[in-house]
């Protein structure tokens, strides 16, 4: 009797001990829990975009076995190695003397004006004589220029080319640009491709000026019939029409941009 007596106060105080005991924790629990302010990491920075390698034109040159009378210094150069490698290829092609070459590489137009300089001999006469070939690259009209200076018989022979990729063409296509007269004379500043295209624009705007200025005598018809002279034979109480004013001087056009793009 008194066996389950013990045990049953046994029991009651196990069963009161864990309930205060799960009491006691979950009092814990509760304060442990309380709700913390949660730190927020910053995200990451964007990574940096990829710059395209750019091969040294030194580099290009041993690579693509350019004549080393071509020199395009890396400061004149473009940015990107397809468009150095096409302004390395073409000037190559230049002093070699390698028609075939620089035919596939030029518009039709001027591929017509190369087949004309073959045929007569005189492309192979020119090219001979190219002892060196100064370049420099740049952008105008939102066109790839690429101007070579040629030592041509210690004479220097300038022209600017427009080039594009063509994926008629599968390749790069350079187009002459007009050429002034004794533009080698008037190229000034750092940026010569620029100073050419401004030479371009004044020779537009001249070649709209008129050659000569005509100047009318004028008369006053009014104060000779005040006087009651006649005017040019004309019968009394005729009114004389005045004379027509000398030519009208053109508005000057609107210089044109280089050639686009084909």
């Amino acid at each position: 009797m008194i066996s389950r007596r013990i045990g049953r106060f046994a029991l009651g105080v196990t069963g009161v001990a864990c309930l205060a005991l799960g009491v006691t924790l979950a009092g814990c629990m509760a304060e442990d829990e309380t709700p913390q302010a949660r730190v927020v990491a910053p995200p990451p920075p964007p990574p940096a975009p990829l710059t395209p390698k750019v091969t040294l034109i030194a580099d290009l040159m041993a690579e693509l076995q350019i004549d080393e009378r071509v020199e395009l210094p890396e400061a004149k150069a473009p940015d990107n190695d397809p468009d150095r490698e096409a302004v390395l290829g073409i000037f190559d092609a230049f002093a070699r003397g390698d028609a075939e070459t620089l035919g596939s590489m030029i518009s039709p137009d001027d591929n017509l004006e190369l087949e004309e300089l073959v045929s007569s001999g005189t492309w192979r006469e020119t090219v001979a004589d190219i002892t060196r070939i100064e370049i420099q690259t740049g952008i105008a009209y939102d066109q790839k220029c690429a101007l070579g200076i040629f030592h041509v018989g210690g004479e220097f022979q300038p022209q600017l080319w427009y080039y594009h990729y063509s994926s008629a063409a599968d390749g790069f296509v350079f187009e002459a640009a007009p050429t002034p007269p004794d533009i080698m004379d008037k190229l000034s500043g750092a940026d010569w491709i620029a100073a050419w295209h401004q030479i371009l624009v004044d020779e537009l705007a001249r070649a709209d000026d008129p050659d000569e200025v005509i100047e009318v005598a004028q008369r006053n018809y009014d104060d000779e019939q005040a006087r009651g002279g006649r005017s040019g034979g004309g019968s009394p109480g005729r009114t004389p029409q005045a004379p027509p004013g000398g030519p009208k001087r053109r508005q000057p056009k609107t210089p044109r941009p280089p050639p686009g793009p084909g």
